[in-house]
């Protein structure tokens, strides 16, 4: 058996984990790949005012490292 994810349009998610916890959090859209994925494993680039202007999945930001 594997975990289940369950997530809105509004980036929250959910998550079932094969030990039986329930697991909330908050989903993002990478700017590279348009994939929704946890926010806590992305990377945020910010403007000189702080405001995020791009963020990059776990895997994108991986990706563009190894290159």
């Amino acid at each position: 058996m594997a975990e289940m994810s369950i997530s809105d349009n509004k980036g929250n998610e959910i998550t079932f984990e094969r030990d039986g916890t329930v697991s909330a959090g908050v989903t993002t859209m990478c700017d590279r790949c348009d994939q929704y994925a946890p926010s806590k494993n992305g990377q945020e680039i910010k403007d000189h005012t702080g405001q995020v202007i791009m963020w990059f999945c776990f895997q994108c930001r991986l990706q563009a490292y190894i290159k």
